[in-house]
């Protein structure tokens, strides 16, 4: 029994030797042209899959820049309307207030006061919608050109990933 153990044990180093001698010897053999052939192959179609995934990842930033223009345009032609609908709310503002203006306020008689003032009153609640609709305007103006600059941000975000893509694709060449 004590003599299988040694012999177990020298069969054991030798095997492992043996082993790892052509497993090294394996890595040392000069390439053949069809392992060339196969590493070039190899090499080509990671090139052609690297160009195929910025081809796509170009397309798809073109695509959303092209998205984000509409945006952008559907929010530019948003608050050009506003801008407009608050020009022509001013106007309207400053001609009836004129208007206004041009009766006279401080009659004598109670009467004629009380008559002016009843005439008057739904002017002047004419008047107190508009300058709510001022505000109204003013503040969705202010929101407009908000969304207006964060649309131009994701736009100008786009388009430095188009032009980071050309310089790659101008590199590689």
């Amino acid at each position: 029994m004590r003599k299988a153990f040694p012999r177990v044990a020298i069969l054991s180093t030798v095997a492992a030797l043996l082993l790892a001698a052509a497993v090294s010897g394996q890595g040392r053999q000069p390439a053949t042209p069809a392992d060339e052939l196969l590493a070039e192959v190899r090499g080509l179609r990671a090139d052609v899959n690297n160009a195929a995934r910025s081809q796509m990842r170009a397309q798809l930033l073109g695509m959303r820049l092209q998205l984000q223009e509409q945006r952008i345009g559907v929010v530019a032609r948003q608050l050009t309307d506003v801008q407009e609908r608050l020009r022509a709310n001013q106007q309207a503002q400053t001609t009836l207030a004129t208007q206004l203006k041009a009766f006279p306020f401080n009659s004598e008689d109670r009467e004629v006061a009380e008559g002016f003032g009843q005439i008057l009153a739904p002017l002047k609640g004419q008047l107190a919608e508009l300058e709510r609709t001022d505000q109204r305007l003013k503040t969705e103006e202010a929101d407009l050109q908000r969304v207006l600059l964060a649309e131009q941000a994701r736009w100008t975000g786009f388009n430095a990933q188009i032009e980071e893509l050309e310089r790659a694709a101008a590199a590689s060449r």
